[in-house]
């Protein structure tokens, strides 16, 4: 695709991308892909926090980048930027050895694979195949494995070690941190390519719930009926999307064009706020760019 970048997601916090009130045991749910269950975090949501930051950098040309509503009788214009829903790459998961792993599978490799494809990325690695229920694939040098087993939550699997984890797990860990980056090592050091069935499992199960009260001020109880269930996806939660620039409408289109707009907004790495409960310290997730060459940052 001309004119585009990818977008990295990597929660900092936990992180609440919330669709209002559910209909289950938990009161506030986050948002899930209707296909295949995963979270998402939509693109409208991105864009809206993105205009937000850029607002606050003072960027030049917010609004061909964004749009701008029509007021005091000037014509309205799109915005050129667009960027896609950021669908989930890795899962961080509770590891018996390491601490924690960041969890994926061949399904979701493949998704991400034919994304980045389509994107124009080259030199990607091979397509993961589907794994036994039994098994998990983990990269050279990983920090996970006990009695050549991966202990994750409850779940228990046979530890392979992997050469397409081994290279994926390069691969992604230089676009979220950087080649250079030490964190970049200890990525690869608990990724770990689970069955499609478990991981449908852990993204249904491994997200946080918690249980949020308002206490009144006279009683010092909780108020009548302040009593609730929120859910979030965990801290080092880590997502990917698109942003493309369009065709730039509106007044003054013609002072800048496509590749200089993504070069204004979408170049190294942004600290946002996204979703909800960000008074409550929710939501702190780094955002970094990359070009869709098959280099990092």
């Amino acid at each position: 695709m001309p004119n585009s970048r990818l977008y990295w997601l990597h929660c900092l916090s936990p992180t609440h991308p919330g669709v209002g009130r559910g209909v289950g045991y938990i009161d506030l749910p986050i948002d899930r892909d209707g296909v295949t269950g995963w979270p998402i975090v939509r693109g409208s949501s991105i864009k809206g926090v993105w205009r937000d930051w850029a607002a606050q950098q003072k960027k030049e040309w917010i609004e061909l980048a964004f749009g701008r509503a029509d007021k005091d009788g000037e014509s309205a214009n799109s915005g050129a930027l667009i960027p896609t829903d950021a669908k989930l790459v890795c899962l961080p998961v509770r590891s018996f050895r390491g601490t924690f792993a960041w969890a994926t599978s061949p399904l979701c490799l493949q998704m991400l694979r034919r994304t980045l494809s389509l994107a124009g990325v080259k030199d990607l690695p091979e397509a993961p195949k589907e794994l036994p229920d039994n098994q998990a694939h983990h990269a050279t040098g990983t920090a996970l494995v006990e009695d050549k087993h991966i202990y994750l939550e409850d779940l228990d699997f046979s530890a392979i070690e992997c050469n397409t984890a081994t290279a994926w797990a390069a691969k992604i860990g230089e676009w979220v941190f950087g080649k250079e980056d030490p964190w970049a090592n200890e990525f690869q050091k608990r990724f770990v390519v689970l069955p499609d069935s478990a991981f449908d499992f852990l993204c249904e199960t491994g997200t946080e719930v918690h249980t949020r009260v308002r206490i009144n001020d006279d009683t010092k109880t909780v108020a009548q009926g302040a009593l609730w269930t929120e859910e979030s996806l965990p801290a080092e939660t880590i997502l990917m999307g698109l942003i493309q620039c369009d065709r730039i409408f509106g007044k003054n289109s013609e002072i800048v064009d496509s590749q200089k707009l993504l070069d204004e907004f979408a170049k190294g790495s942004v600290n946002l706020q996204i979703g909800g409960k960000a008074t409550v310290g929710r939501g702190q997730v780094q955002c970094v760019f990359s070009e869709v060459t098959g280099g990092g940052q």
